[in-house]
């Protein structure tokens, strides 16, 4: 089965489709010599090109912004790197939410499931329109400068500034390179925060679906049946959980080293030096779509980490005092392996929760403070 004929998958629709355009499916399967690696060298073309002139501006705020913009870069890429090397793995995360998809029963259940759907389509929107506006602060400003200008600073290798066509061609450039960087950074975001929401409420329906056995006009070799079935799909539950912990953990790592630096710097840049209403907009937009690539990501990795948790005490939530001692017995089995805790890592580092999303912005306060500091001293 093949990642390009499975966007009819309703979850992940949006991020498959993103990816396909940026030829990550096609680099999935190995087709390196194609149009998808020409595309991604294309892309990222332009960070070397930032790194040649790091630093090298006279203007404090072109220089942050051109530090904020090569480190976003290199991150993207090496994001997209790994999600491109593991990207198959997404076929059996679809298989086993499948799966779990075809146990919902029962009116709580489906009205569960329901919810799951919309909210996930919600979340999707979320980002896609995140990511609209933040393309649209990239791309356009430029046009209402006094000067002929660029939307990006950094080292072209023509005289774009006294040459039309030059300046047209870099502007063309430099504009296909923002959309398909932004594009490709795109599904890597949303991704991650619908895997683990998607973890969490499937964790929920587990729960409604033992604590409802044995209250119903089933006899007790039922009971016991659909215990078991239960058990079979905590064992499906924990796979799924694997598979998407080992899909997001670098990349996930990779956003988290970047984050505080890059708040930081935005917020530098937009107390110290933006001075005009359009700079405004477009750094506190960047600085909302930092806040959106994490916050998610760290609160559904804690709605995690309190589901499985409430998945200990579900057991003891049915109706076990009126069921056989075979019943009993399972139930002991699954209360004792619910009893270990799953705690998401990053890198297989750093918690994928709430309190590393607090961690970020300390972290970025105090590379923020160190910034002020030497910028005081040099001024």
């Amino acid at each position: 089965m093949e990642l390009s004929k499975n966007l009819r998958i309703d979850y992940f629709r949006n991020q498959l489709i993103a990816w396909r355009i940026c030829g990550a499916v096609d680099l999935s399967k190995g087709n390196y010599w194609s149009w998808a690696m020409f595309l991604v060298i294309f892309v990222y073309l332009p960070t070397p090109m930032l790194m040649k002139v790091l630093f090298s501006y006279e203007d404090p705020l072109d220089n942050n912004f051109n530090f904020s913009l090569t480190i976003t870069s290199l991150s993207n890429f090496l994001k997209f790197s790994i999600y491109t090397a593991k990207l198959t793995k997404i076929l059996e995360i679809q298989k086993l939410i499948a799966q779990l998809d075809a146990r919902v029963s029962g009116k709580e259940q489906e009205l569960k499931h329901r919810y799951i759907f919309q909210h996930t389509q919600r979340m999707s929107k979320m980002f896609l329109v995140t990511y609209t506006i933040v393309f649209i602060n990239a791309a356009v400003p430029f046009v209402f400068e006094s000067e002929r200008s660029l939307p990006l600073p950094m080292w072209i290798p023509f005289d774009w500034k006294n040459s039309i066509v030059a300046y047209i061609a870099a502007l063309a450039f430099q504009e296909i390179g923002i959309f398909f960087q932004i594009l490709q950074n795109y599904p890597g975001t949303p991704f991650p925060p619908l895997a683990l929401f998607l973890v969490s409420e499937q964790c929920q329906l587990l729960i409604l679906r033992i604590s409802a056995i044995g209250y119903d006009s089933k006899s007790l070799k039922e009971t016991e049946e659909e215990l078991v079935n239960c058990i079979k799909d905590q064992n499906t539950l924990y796979r799924l959980l694997d598979e998407v912990h080992s899909l997001i953990s670098y990349p996930m790592m990779v956003q988290f080293l970047v984050i505080g630096v890059n708040i930081a710097i935005t917020l530098f840049i937009l107390i110290f030096y933006v001075q005009t209403l359009g700079d405004r907009i477009y750094y506190v937009c960047f600085l909302m779509a930092l806040t959106v690539q994490t916050y998610p990501l760290c609160y559904y990795g804690t709605m995690v980490e309190s589901s499985f948790a409430d998945l200990h005490y579900a057991i003891f939530c049915s109706n076990w005092v009126d069921q056989s001692s075979t019943y009993r017995g399972y139930m002991l089995i699954l209360a004792e392996r619910t009893k270990r805790r799953q705690l998401l890592l990053a890198g297989n580092l750093v918690p994928i929760h709430l309190s590393t999303f607090a961690a970020c912005w300390k972290g970025a306060y105090s590379f923020f403070t160190l910034m002020a500091d030497r910028d005081s001293q040099a001024s």
